[in-house]
């Protein structure tokens, strides 16, 4: 997985030919912590690629200039369990204006800590066109062992809400000019 190595000011000056509707290559346009920023909240489940299911309860935002939330996936096939203890990026992407991504530090039941990223889509109501995905590194503790749990996809039961901002949903300047990579490491988005 590589990083996406862009500067506040490329990032800064595709969102202002944006508004003003000149058209910007999309590659400019990375993951970051929007101004006024929101917050997120989902629980349900999806079911894997082989059939077996996953439970999920995600929230995220920002809340008086510091990064807000908590994420508890299990994995019933394997019963693997994720516990959050830091979130460290809620990101937003303008191709995806309903999404956002949470990344963060967890432990697992077998006591390995990880880095995690979160992608959670609010397509409205009945939520079953909403998404999840979860991308999660071992942090090189279990040699070679990085896996993608969870590719984006609609889930079966459930709902995502994407929430407006409002006054406690501040986001400090350094938290703005952070770059995805320093908020969720190398994972990228689980689309």
């Amino acid at each position: 997985m590589s990083r996406k190595w862009i500067s506040g000011a490329a990032v800064a000056a595709s969102l202002a030919a944006l508004a003003a509707g000149i058209a910007t290559p999309t590659a400019a346009l990375a993951h970051f912590v929007k101004a006024p920023c929101d917050f997120i909240t989902s629980g349900g489940y999806v079911f894997k690629d082989d059939g077996q299911d996953v439970n999920f309860g995600a929230h995220g935002g920002c809340k008086h200039d510091d990064f807000w939330g908590h994420v508890n996936i299990v994995d019933h096939e394997t019963n693997w369990h994720l516990s959050s203890t830091q979130i460290t990026g809620y990101l937003f992407d303008p191709a995806q204006p309903n999404a956002r991504d949470i990344c963060g530090m967890a432990e697992t039941n077998d006591g390995i800590t990880v880095q995690f990223r979160v992608h959670l889509v609010d397509n409205g109501e009945p939520g079953t066109s909403d998404q999840f995905g979860l991308v999660v590194d071992t942090r090189n503790q279990v040699p070679g062992d990085r896996f993608l749990l969870v590719r984006s996809r609609n889930i079966s039961g459930g709902n995502v809400q994407l929430h407006k901002d409002n006054p406690s949903t501040t986001a400090s300047a350094q938290m703005r000019s952070l770059q995805e990579w320093q908020m969720c490491g190398d994972l990228n988005s689980p689309q």
